[in-house]
């Protein structure tokens, strides 16, 4: 694209000044608070997102309290976000930087350079690169689906961007336009111009700052832009499970009667281990070889046997485990 770059960042910057959004992790440097921002917002809307970063940042304030957390207390504050692989690699992200510090003598020290930030679990090339120009000003570009729509209308690119081929042309198209200069400036601008104006569907064209540089406009293709790989069929998978309630009764002294305590209610939950969907996460009994036709009351067994079971208080949330079992 033949574009005056300075003119190009000019318009970007003004209409960012006017519309971005005020979000927490962009009134910081601090790298930990970006780190954590940028993982929770992996596949994950701003507006979801925003509510989880406020309970990291209250509950481990530090790189060194989140390292320190039991990882059923990581999961917990998690819960509901999905993708639970990545509170896991938060977590054992946040004790390789305290036990394994990125400095010669030995502190603890959030790692300053991109090999140092792509290094650590859980992190790829946009994470990175979005963590050293926002936290350091380092000149990385940063490539999440905002922003390779944005440079597949700019250049008016039909390629794939989520192959192998088509992530490294899309990077050598986000080095070429990254303002150098001002590679945090760039970053947040361009993505949040992607996340509010230059929008997947019924984007403004009409009233596009950047129209003039804007190749899939002139083209008439902008609202074709991006191409994805064609995805995998997806299936639909079913689950039942058989909900188990015991009650510990307390002996009425005074009546001779067994009352039962509602306070002392349990039930059974299992820990998936199996490396398939929800791993390390609790559920109640599942059942084998039930199916969506199949009649309710068919005779099934269960899938686990109860020693692998452990109780918890039905009143207490879900993944408060009080006994483990094994």
């Amino acid at each position: 694209m033949s574009l005056s770059c300075q003119k190009f960042y000019q318009l970007l910057y003004n209409w960012y000044e006017i519309n971005h959004r005020v979000l927490p992790w962009r009134e910081t440097s601090d790298p930990y608070f970006i780190w954590l921002s940028e993982i929770i917002l992996q596949q994950t809307r701003v507006a979801q997102g925003l509510e989880y970063y406020h309970r990291f940042v209250t509950t481990y304030p530090t790189v060194e309290s989140l390292a320190a957390a039991d990882e059923d207390e990581v999961l917990r504050l998690w819960q509901g976000l999905g993708y639970y692989s990545r509170a896991r690699n938060l977590h054992k992200a946040a004790k390789m930087i305290v036990n394994q510090p990125f400095m010669a003598d030995s502190t603890a020290h959030f790692p300053a350079t991109f090999d140092e930030l792509r290094a650590l679990p859980g992190v790829g090339d946009y994470t990175a690169g979005a963590i050293a120009s926002f936290a350091y000003d380092l000149p990385y570009p940063a490539l999440d689906g905002n922003v390779y729509r944005v440079l597949a209308r700019l250049y008016d690119c039909d390629e794939a961007f989520d192959t192998s081929a088509g992530k490294k042309y899309f990077h050598k198209l986000a080095e070429e336009l990254l303002d150098r200069e001002h590679p945090r400036l760039f970053n947040s601008a361009i993505m949040e111009f992607g996340a509010l104006h230059c929008l997947p569907q019924s984007p403004d064209c009409a009233n596009c700052p950047i129209q003039q540089f804007c190749k899939g406009y002139a083209a008439g293709t902008a609202e074709l832009l991006p191409v994805r790989k064609p995805r995998p069929t997806l299936r639909d998978r079913w689950f039942s499970y058989t909900i188990y309630i015991y009650k510990r009764e307390a002996i009425n002294s005074e009546a001779h009667q067994h009352v039962v305590t509602n306070s002392e209610a349990y039930t059974l939950i299992h820990q998936r281990k199996e490396k398939d969907i929800w791993q390390h996460l609790y559920e109640r009994g599942r059942v084998a070889g039930i199916s969506r036709i199949k009649k309710q009351n068919a005779k099934c067994k269960m899938q686990n046997s109860l020693a692998d079971y452990a109780y918890i208080e039905s009143s207490a949330a879900a993944c408060a485990v009080l006994c483990r079992a094994g």
